[in-house]
Protein backbone atom coordinates (compact mmCIF):
# COMPACT_ATOMS: atom_id res chain seq x y z
CA UNK A 1 0.00 0.00 0.00
CA UNK A 2 0.64 3.71 -0.59
CA UNK A 3 2.05 5.56 2.47
CA UNK A 4 -1.31 7.77 3.36
CA UNK A 5 -1.48 11.16 2.03
CA UNK A 6 -0.41 13.53 5.13
CA UNK A 7 -2.72 16.14 3.94
CA UNK A 8 -4.81 17.45 0.89
CA UNK A 9 -5.43 20.78 0.07
CA UNK A 10 -8.31 22.32 -1.83
CA UNK A 11 -6.88 25.54 -3.36
CA UNK A 12 -6.64 24.59 -7.36
CA UNK A 13 -3.38 26.17 -8.92
CA UNK A 14 -1.87 26.28 -12.33
CA UNK A 15 1.75 25.59 -12.02
CA UNK A 16 4.23 26.06 -14.57
CA UNK A 17 6.81 23.12 -13.65
CA UNK A 18 9.72 24.01 -15.83
CA UNK A 19 12.98 20.83 -15.38
CA UNK A 20 15.79 20.99 -17.25
CA UNK A 21 15.64 16.95 -18.42
CA UNK A 22 12.47 15.70 -18.98
CA UNK A 23 10.94 13.78 -16.23
CA UNK A 24 10.56 10.00 -16.32
CA UNK A 25 12.08 6.66 -15.01
CA UNK A 26 14.89 5.10 -15.10
CA UNK A 27 16.95 8.43 -15.72
CA UNK A 28 18.95 10.55 -13.64
CA UNK A 29 17.34 11.02 -9.92
CA UNK A 30 16.38 14.69 -10.32
CA UNK A 31 13.99 13.22 -13.24
CA UNK A 32 12.28 10.64 -10.90
CA UNK A 33 11.42 13.41 -8.17
CA UNK A 34 10.00 15.25 -11.03
CA UNK A 35 7.97 12.75 -12.63
CA UNK A 36 6.23 11.49 -8.79
CA UNK A 37 5.73 14.73 -8.19
CA UNK A 38 3.42 15.72 -11.73
CA UNK A 39 2.06 12.04 -11.20
CA UNK A 40 0.86 13.18 -8.01
CA UNK A 41 0.01 16.29 -8.04
CA UNK A 42 -1.20 16.55 -11.78
CA UNK A 43 -4.50 15.16 -10.94
CA UNK A 44 -4.67 18.04 -8.29
CA UNK A 45 -3.36 20.97 -10.26
CA UNK A 46 -3.38 22.31 -14.04
CA UNK A 47 0.10 21.64 -15.15
CA UNK A 48 2.36 23.04 -17.73
CA UNK A 49 5.40 21.06 -18.03
CA UNK A 50 8.37 22.78 -19.73
CA UNK A 51 10.90 20.69 -20.51
CA UNK A 52 14.42 21.15 -21.91
CA UNK A 53 15.41 17.96 -23.62
CA UNK A 54 19.34 17.38 -24.46
CA UNK A 55 18.45 13.43 -24.96
CA UNK A 56 17.10 11.10 -27.23
CA UNK A 57 14.13 10.22 -25.85
CA UNK A 58 11.07 7.56 -27.42
CA UNK A 59 7.49 8.16 -27.40
CA UNK A 60 6.89 6.64 -24.57
CA UNK A 61 8.50 9.23 -22.14
CA UNK A 62 6.56 11.69 -23.79
CA UNK A 63 3.20 9.17 -23.36
CA UNK A 64 3.85 8.33 -19.61
CA UNK A 65 4.05 12.04 -18.66
CA UNK A 66 0.33 13.20 -20.94
CA UNK A 67 -1.68 12.05 -18.56
CA UNK A 68 -0.66 14.38 -15.75
CA UNK A 69 0.05 17.49 -17.83
CA UNK A 70 -2.26 19.88 -18.97
CA UNK A 71 0.34 20.57 -22.00
CA UNK A 72 3.88 19.55 -22.53
CA UNK A 73 6.42 22.01 -24.34
CA UNK A 74 10.14 20.48 -24.60
CA UNK A 75 13.24 22.63 -25.92
CA UNK A 76 16.47 21.25 -27.69
CA UNK A 77 19.91 22.04 -25.81
CA UNK A 78 22.51 22.47 -28.19
CA UNK A 79 26.26 21.63 -27.37
CA UNK A 80 27.85 24.18 -28.70
CA UNK A 81 25.91 26.36 -26.52
CA UNK A 82 26.72 24.09 -23.37
CA UNK A 83 30.30 24.43 -24.08
CA UNK A 84 30.13 28.01 -24.53
CA UNK A 85 28.62 27.78 -21.69
CA UNK A 86 31.85 26.19 -19.26
CA UNK A 87 33.79 29.20 -21.05
CA UNK A 88 31.26 31.83 -19.24
CA UNK A 89 31.51 30.33 -16.28
CA UNK A 90 35.49 29.95 -16.21
CA UNK A 91 35.64 33.93 -17.22
CA UNK A 92 33.01 34.95 -14.72
CA UNK A 93 31.94 34.33 -11.35
CA UNK A 94 28.36 32.43 -12.20
CA UNK A 95 29.15 28.63 -11.03
CA UNK A 96 29.92 26.49 -13.79
CA UNK A 97 26.64 24.17 -13.11
CA UNK A 98 24.41 26.86 -13.85
CA UNK A 99 26.70 28.70 -16.93
CA UNK A 100 26.52 25.79 -18.79
CA UNK A 101 22.67 25.08 -18.80
CA UNK A 102 21.79 28.80 -19.21
CA UNK A 103 20.15 28.60 -22.30
CA UNK A 104 18.57 30.95 -24.74
CA UNK A 105 16.03 29.21 -25.93
CA UNK A 106 14.72 27.94 -22.62
CA UNK A 107 14.40 31.71 -21.47
CA UNK A 108 12.73 32.16 -24.91
CA UNK A 109 10.27 29.43 -24.77
CA UNK A 110 9.17 30.54 -20.89
CA UNK A 111 8.74 34.15 -21.43
CA UNK A 112 6.35 32.75 -23.92
CA UNK A 113 4.36 30.69 -21.95
CA UNK A 114 3.81 33.89 -19.43
CA UNK A 115 3.10 36.26 -21.65
CA UNK A 116 0.72 33.74 -23.49
CA UNK A 117 -1.07 31.67 -20.22
CA UNK A 118 -2.28 32.71 -17.07
CA UNK A 119 -0.55 30.58 -13.98
CA UNK A 120 -0.57 31.45 -10.20
CA UNK A 121 2.64 29.44 -9.68
CA UNK A 122 6.57 28.62 -11.19
CA UNK A 123 8.30 25.78 -10.28
CA UNK A 124 12.12 25.39 -10.89
CA UNK A 125 13.45 22.05 -10.56
CA UNK A 126 17.48 22.69 -9.75
CA UNK A 127 19.24 25.63 -9.38
CA UNK A 128 21.08 25.66 -12.85
CA UNK A 129 17.33 26.98 -13.79
CA UNK A 130 17.89 29.30 -11.32
CA UNK A 131 18.39 32.50 -14.13
CA UNK A 132 15.39 31.98 -14.72
CA UNK A 133 14.09 33.60 -11.98
CA UNK A 134 14.49 36.70 -14.06
CA UNK A 135 11.47 36.56 -15.57
CA UNK A 136 9.30 35.35 -13.32
CA UNK A 137 8.03 38.32 -10.96
CA UNK A 138 5.66 38.36 -9.74
CA UNK A 139 4.75 35.38 -9.94
CA UNK A 140 5.76 33.41 -6.70
CA UNK A 141 8.38 31.05 -7.71
CA UNK A 142 9.36 27.81 -5.63
CA UNK A 143 12.96 26.60 -6.76
CA UNK A 144 13.11 22.76 -5.89
CA UNK A 145 16.97 22.27 -5.04
CA UNK A 146 16.89 18.62 -4.55
CA UNK A 147 19.96 18.87 -2.59
CA UNK A 148 22.70 21.56 -2.15
CA UNK A 149 24.80 21.55 -5.27
CA UNK A 150 27.34 23.46 -2.57
CA UNK A 151 27.81 20.71 -0.43
CA UNK A 152 27.69 18.41 -2.84
CA UNK A 153 31.05 20.18 -4.14
CA UNK A 154 32.55 20.45 -0.65
CA UNK A 155 32.39 16.97 -0.41
CA UNK A 156 33.69 16.29 -4.24
CA UNK A 157 36.46 18.47 -3.42
CA UNK A 158 37.35 16.69 -0.47
CA UNK A 159 38.06 13.13 -2.42
CA UNK A 160 38.69 13.98 -5.61
CA UNK A 161 41.81 14.59 -7.70
CA UNK A 162 44.63 16.34 -9.76
CA UNK A 163 42.11 19.35 -11.57
CA UNK A 164 38.98 18.37 -10.75
CA UNK A 165 39.78 18.87 -7.15
CA UNK A 166 40.49 22.63 -7.70
CA UNK A 167 37.37 22.83 -9.80
CA UNK A 168 34.94 21.33 -7.62
CA UNK A 169 36.63 23.80 -4.95
CA UNK A 170 35.89 26.49 -6.91
CA UNK A 171 32.03 25.35 -7.82
CA UNK A 172 31.17 25.16 -4.24
CA UNK A 173 32.44 28.41 -3.45
CA UNK A 174 30.29 30.04 -6.64
CA UNK A 175 27.75 27.52 -6.07
CA UNK A 176 27.72 28.85 -2.11
CA UNK A 177 26.98 32.18 -3.01
CA UNK A 178 24.14 31.64 -5.96
CA UNK A 179 22.37 29.50 -3.45
CA UNK A 180 21.86 32.71 -1.29
CA UNK A 181 21.54 34.84 -4.32
CA UNK A 182 18.20 32.10 -5.35
CA UNK A 183 17.13 32.13 -1.35
CA UNK A 184 16.81 36.29 -1.40
CA UNK A 185 15.07 35.68 -5.09
CA UNK A 186 12.59 33.11 -4.80
CA UNK A 187 9.35 32.60 -2.62
CA UNK A 188 10.87 29.37 -1.36
CA UNK A 189 13.53 26.45 -2.10
CA UNK A 190 12.96 23.19 -1.48
CA UNK A 191 15.88 20.60 -0.60
CA UNK A 192 15.36 16.36 0.34
CA UNK A 193 17.57 16.29 3.71
CA UNK A 194 18.39 18.52 6.76
CA UNK A 195 21.73 18.18 6.00
CA UNK A 196 21.19 20.38 2.52
CA UNK A 197 19.10 22.95 4.08
CA UNK A 198 21.64 23.54 6.58
CA UNK A 199 24.52 24.19 3.98
CA UNK A 200 21.86 26.60 2.81
CA UNK A 201 21.43 28.54 6.23
CA UNK A 202 18.03 28.90 8.55
CA UNK A 203 15.18 30.57 6.98
CA UNK A 204 11.56 30.12 6.96
CA UNK A 205 12.23 29.96 2.92
CA UNK A 206 13.68 26.77 3.02
CA UNK A 207 11.62 23.70 3.16
CA UNK A 208 12.20 19.91 3.08
CA UNK A 209 10.66 17.67 0.82
CA UNK A 210 12.09 14.39 0.76
CA UNK A 211 12.77 11.83 -1.92
CA UNK A 212 10.27 8.59 -2.24
CA UNK A 213 10.20 5.57 -3.54
CA UNK A 214 7.31 3.76 -5.46
CA UNK A 215 5.97 1.43 -2.72
CA UNK A 216 3.83 -0.60 -5.38
CA UNK A 217 6.68 -1.22 -7.98
CA UNK A 218 9.38 -1.65 -5.49
CA UNK A 219 7.51 -4.56 -3.63
CA UNK A 220 8.98 -6.52 -0.46
CA UNK A 221 10.74 -9.75 -1.12
CA UNK A 222 13.20 -11.03 1.78
CA UNK A 223 16.08 -12.96 -0.33
CA UNK A 224 15.74 -15.96 2.37
CA UNK A 225 19.05 -17.66 0.23
CA UNK A 226 22.51 -17.31 2.30
CA UNK A 227 24.40 -16.82 -1.36
CA UNK A 228 26.58 -14.38 -0.78
CA UNK A 229 25.54 -11.79 -3.68
CA UNK A 230 26.10 -8.08 -2.87
CA UNK A 231 24.71 -5.37 -4.88
CA UNK A 232 25.09 -1.72 -5.63
CA UNK A 233 22.87 0.64 -7.52
CA UNK A 234 23.40 3.80 -8.91
CA UNK A 235 24.66 6.29 -11.84
CA UNK A 236 27.46 5.06 -12.55
CA UNK A 237 28.78 7.58 -14.44
CA UNK A 238 28.04 10.13 -11.29
CA UNK A 239 31.44 11.31 -9.00
CA UNK A 240 30.26 10.51 -6.10
CA UNK A 241 29.48 6.95 -6.75
CA UNK A 242 32.08 5.83 -9.44
CA UNK A 243 34.49 7.19 -6.09
CA UNK A 244 32.34 4.88 -3.61
CA UNK A 245 32.68 1.66 -5.73
CA UNK A 246 35.85 2.09 -6.15
CA UNK A 247 36.85 2.44 -2.94
CA UNK A 248 34.45 -0.17 -2.23
CA UNK A 249 36.15 -2.92 -4.87
CA UNK A 250 39.62 -2.01 -3.79
CA UNK A 251 39.53 -1.54 -0.16
CA UNK A 252 36.41 -3.41 1.25
CA UNK A 253 35.57 -6.11 -1.15
CA UNK A 254 38.80 -7.81 -0.47
CA UNK A 255 38.20 -7.90 3.11
CA UNK A 256 35.26 -9.38 2.46
CA UNK A 257 36.53 -12.21 0.56
CA UNK A 258 39.27 -13.00 3.18
CA UNK A 259 36.24 -14.23 5.07
CA UNK A 260 33.58 -15.17 2.20
CA UNK A 261 35.50 -16.09 -0.64
CA UNK A 262 32.47 -16.90 -2.98
CA UNK A 263 30.91 -13.02 -2.27
CA UNK A 264 30.16 -12.00 -5.66
CA UNK A 265 29.40 -7.99 -6.66
CA UNK A 266 27.11 -7.01 -9.16
CA UNK A 267 27.18 -3.01 -10.13
CA UNK A 268 23.77 -1.64 -11.50
CA UNK A 269 23.29 1.83 -13.54
CA UNK A 270 23.47 3.58 -16.41
CA UNK A 271 26.25 5.14 -17.84
CA UNK A 272 29.39 2.94 -16.54
CA UNK A 273 32.50 5.62 -16.60
CA UNK A 274 35.64 4.17 -18.16
CA UNK A 275 37.32 4.32 -14.27
CA UNK A 276 34.33 1.98 -13.78
CA UNK A 277 34.73 -0.35 -16.75
CA UNK A 278 38.67 -0.39 -16.07
CA UNK A 279 37.73 -1.36 -12.25
CA UNK A 280 36.12 -4.72 -13.32
CA UNK A 281 38.60 -5.55 -16.40
CA UNK A 282 39.85 -9.10 -14.99
CA UNK A 283 38.00 -9.76 -12.22
CA UNK A 284 35.44 -12.50 -11.29
CA UNK A 285 34.21 -11.13 -7.77
CA UNK A 286 32.57 -8.05 -9.73
CA UNK A 287 30.27 -7.33 -12.37
CA UNK A 288 29.54 -4.73 -14.36
CA UNK A 289 25.77 -5.10 -15.33
CA UNK A 290 25.60 -1.63 -16.58
CA UNK A 291 21.84 -0.05 -17.62
CA UNK A 292 19.09 -2.07 -16.89
CA UNK A 293 15.29 -1.30 -17.35
CA UNK A 294 14.48 -1.92 -14.57
CA UNK A 295 16.81 -2.88 -11.32
CA UNK A 296 14.17 -4.15 -9.17
CA UNK A 297 15.33 -7.95 -10.08
CA UNK A 298 18.50 -7.59 -8.91
CA UNK A 299 17.88 -6.37 -5.40
CA UNK A 300 15.25 -9.03 -4.87
CA UNK A 301 18.36 -11.41 -6.14
CA UNK A 302 20.85 -9.96 -4.02
CA UNK A 303 21.28 -10.98 -0.17
CA UNK A 304 23.17 -7.68 0.85
CA UNK A 305 22.63 -3.97 -0.90
CA UNK A 306 25.81 -2.14 -0.42
CA UNK A 307 25.50 1.99 -0.39
CA UNK A 308 29.04 3.03 0.72
CA UNK A 309 28.78 6.66 0.06
CA UNK A 310 32.14 9.30 0.58
CA UNK A 311 30.80 12.14 -1.15
CA UNK A 312 27.49 13.74 -2.64
CA UNK A 313 24.23 15.09 -0.89
CA UNK A 314 20.60 15.02 -0.04
CA UNK A 315 18.70 11.69 -0.03
CA UNK A 316 20.06 8.28 -1.45
CA UNK A 317 17.08 6.92 -3.57
CA UNK A 318 19.26 4.03 -3.92
CA UNK A 319 18.85 3.54 -0.20
CA UNK A 320 15.39 3.89 -0.24
CA UNK A 321 14.27 1.52 -2.90
CA UNK A 322 17.00 -1.02 -1.20
CA UNK A 323 15.16 -1.19 2.06
CA UNK A 324 11.70 -0.99 -0.16
CA UNK A 325 12.61 -3.85 -1.96
CA UNK A 326 13.40 -6.47 1.40
CA UNK A 327 16.77 -6.32 1.18
CA UNK A 328 19.65 -5.49 3.74
CA UNK A 329 21.89 -2.69 3.81
CA UNK A 330 25.17 -1.94 4.71
CA UNK A 331 25.46 1.87 4.29
CA UNK A 332 28.48 4.45 5.32
CA UNK A 333 27.23 7.08 7.41
CA UNK A 334 27.26 9.74 4.89
CA UNK A 335 24.31 7.55 3.04
CA UNK A 336 22.27 6.92 6.16
CA UNK A 337 22.49 10.29 6.93
CA UNK A 338 20.28 11.76 5.08
CA UNK A 339 17.48 9.51 5.71
CA UNK A 340 18.19 9.81 9.82
CA UNK A 341 18.32 6.02 9.74
CA UNK A 342 20.28 3.79 12.87
CA UNK A 343 23.08 1.66 12.92
CA UNK A 344 21.21 -2.00 13.76
CA UNK A 345 17.74 -0.69 13.43
CA UNK A 346 16.83 -0.40 9.51
CA UNK A 347 20.84 -0.97 8.37
CA UNK A 348 24.16 -1.55 9.52
CA UNK A 349 26.69 1.52 9.33
CA UNK A 350 29.98 1.40 9.22
CA UNK A 351 32.59 4.35 8.70
CA UNK A 352 35.63 2.13 7.22
CA UNK A 353 37.20 -0.87 5.46
CA UNK A 354 37.31 -2.94 7.92
CA UNK A 355 33.88 -2.10 9.69
CA UNK A 356 32.12 -2.03 6.18
CA UNK A 357 33.69 -5.72 5.39
CA UNK A 358 32.97 -7.34 8.97
CA UNK A 359 29.03 -5.67 8.78
CA UNK A 360 29.15 -7.06 5.78
CA UNK A 361 30.55 -10.69 6.77
CA UNK A 362 28.29 -10.68 9.61
CA UNK A 363 24.75 -10.27 7.43
CA UNK A 364 26.18 -12.88 5.10
CA UNK A 365 26.06 -15.40 8.01
CA UNK A 366 23.28 -14.09 9.71
CA UNK A 367 20.15 -14.57 7.99
CA UNK A 368 17.81 -13.72 11.00
CA UNK A 369 19.60 -10.25 11.27
CA UNK A 370 19.01 -9.71 7.69
CA UNK A 371 15.34 -10.36 7.70
CA UNK A 372 14.89 -8.01 10.80
CA UNK A 373 16.36 -5.27 9.36
CA UNK A 374 14.69 -5.93 6.20
CA UNK A 375 11.29 -5.74 7.69
CA UNK A 376 12.03 -2.83 10.03
CA UNK A 377 13.25 -0.65 7.16
CA UNK A 378 10.62 -1.22 4.97
CA UNK A 379 7.75 -0.64 7.68
CA UNK A 380 9.99 2.65 7.93
CA UNK A 381 10.35 3.77 4.03
CA UNK A 382 6.62 2.62 3.67
CA UNK A 383 5.52 5.83 6.35
CA UNK A 384 7.45 8.09 5.95
CA UNK A 385 9.05 7.73 1.98
CA UNK A 386 6.30 7.54 -0.10
CA UNK A 387 6.09 9.82 -3.24
CA UNK A 388 2.65 10.83 -2.70
CA UNK A 389 3.87 11.98 1.07
CA UNK A 390 6.55 13.76 -0.72
CA UNK A 391 4.47 15.37 -3.60
CA UNK A 392 1.94 16.37 -0.30
CA UNK A 393 5.19 18.14 0.85
CA UNK A 394 5.80 20.14 -1.85
CA UNK A 395 2.34 20.71 -2.40
CA UNK A 396 2.12 22.27 0.64
CA UNK A 397 4.61 24.55 -0.27
CA UNK A 398 3.03 25.61 -3.78
CA UNK A 399 -0.03 26.46 -1.60
CA UNK A 400 1.96 28.05 1.23
CA UNK A 401 3.74 31.04 -1.35
CA UNK A 402 0.21 31.33 -3.71
CA UNK A 403 -1.25 32.42 -0.18
CA UNK A 404 1.22 35.11 0.80
CA UNK A 405 1.06 36.38 -2.22
CA UNK A 406 -2.43 36.70 -2.10
CA UNK A 407 -2.55 37.96 1.15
Amino acid sequence: MEAQSISRHNRHMRVLFVTLRLPGHAMRGDQLRAFEHLRWLGARHEVTLLAGDGEKLDASALERLAPYCARIVRVGRRRVDELLGVFKGLLGNAPLQVAVFDQGAMHAALSVLLETSRFDLVHLQLARLGPLLAHVAPLPCVIDLVDALSLNMLRRAQRDRGPMRWIAAREAASLARYEQTLLAGAAALTVCAPADAAAIGSSDKVHLVRNGVDLAHFNFRFNASDAPQLVFVGNLGYFPNIEAVTWFVQSVLPLVRSRCPEVCLDLVGARPARAVRRLVQGRSDVRLIGEVADVLPYLHAATVAVVPLRAGSGQQLKLIEAMAAGVAVVSSPLSAQGLAMHDGEELLIADDAEAMAAAIVRLLGDRALRARLAHVARARVQKEFGWERSADELEAVWQRVVANRSR
